[in-house]
């Protein structure tokens, strides 16, 4: 049978890797391939990297085909787990579930207790105002004041971030079932802080009062989006890095950003 691109590319993967995982049998590798799952904590509440199927009740998403490849090319089945933005970190390190992928931002605050592949998408994070709006709020600048509210999703890296990034404002954060942006549709705050791509594939066209303030982007709110998984595992870590550098050379992420970003936002 002739070996086509993808093939070579993850033949290559293991050979490498496989000797490293042989001699620490305590490596998640090792562990995943002998359970023959890999158990993925996703949140289900994030267009559309991770969200609920109306009709069949499962996941779906950018990031759920990430999984579905990953667990493909380990050779075992995909478990995906239930998991809530405010404890996902704690899920991991309570080893309910081997890695997350659910949109999950790169940050150093979670860098502190868990680790993180190479990152696979770059999303960056916007404020969202009514459009009515833009004449008061011309800039991040114009946001930036006691007088404004700027709600955020609890548990979230756009939460931390706003933090940081906002510091006159009031950072209003919300849990579910209340979502940042309808905290501004309500009135009850005059901005959310979101990421742009799940601005232009779901809010944007379901919402076309609210628009993105680009004007004055702050330094650092271009973010990187990877697989969280638990320190202290080198091989592990290593065979997911190798993973998404063949992934990435052999075109999936470029397919999936097509099929879930491109050419999906909503009209100026």
């Amino acid at each position: 049978m002739r070996l086509d691109r993808r093939h070579l590319l993850i033949t290559t993967l293991s050979l490498v890797l496989a000797p490293s995982a042989l001699a620490q049998g305590t490596s998640m590798l090792d562990r995943v391939r002998k359970a023959g799952t890999l158990r993925v904590g996703t949140t289900g509440d994030y267009f559309p990297y991770s969200f609920r199927d109306v009709k069949t009740g499962g996941f779906k998403g950018y990031e759920i085909a990430v999984a579905e490849r990953l667990s493909a090319d380990l050779g075992v089945k995909l478990q995906l787990v239930q998991a809530t933005w405010p404890t996902l970190v704690a899920g991991l390190m309570a080893r309910k579930y081997d890695i997350a992928a659910t949109g999950v931002t790169v940050t150093p605050e979670r860098a502190k207790a868990v680790a993180f592949s190479k990152a696979y998408l770059r999303p960056a994070f916007i404020p969202l105002i009514l459009k009515k709006d833009t004449e008061r709020f011309k800039s991040w600048d114009d946001l930036d004041q006691p007088a404004v509210t700027i709600s955020v999703q609890q548990g979230t890296a756009p939460e931390t971030m706003a933090k940081k990034v906002f510091t006159k404002a009031r950072i209003l954060s919300v849990a579910d079932p209340v979502i940042d942006f309808t905290e501004v549709l309500a009135g009850r705050a005059q901005a959310a802080f979101t990421d742009n791509l799940y601005f232009m594939t779901k809010i944007g066209l379901e919402y076309p009062q609210l628009t993105m303030l680009t004007q004055g982007a702050r330094p650092g709110t271009d973010t990187e989006n990877a697989i969280m998984t638990p320190q202290g595992d080198p091989v592990w870590l290593d065979w997911l890095n190798g993973w998404v550098d063949a992934r990435a050379a052999d075109g999936f992420f470029d397919r999936l950003f097509k099929t879930w970003f491109e050419g999906t936002g909503p009209t100026p």
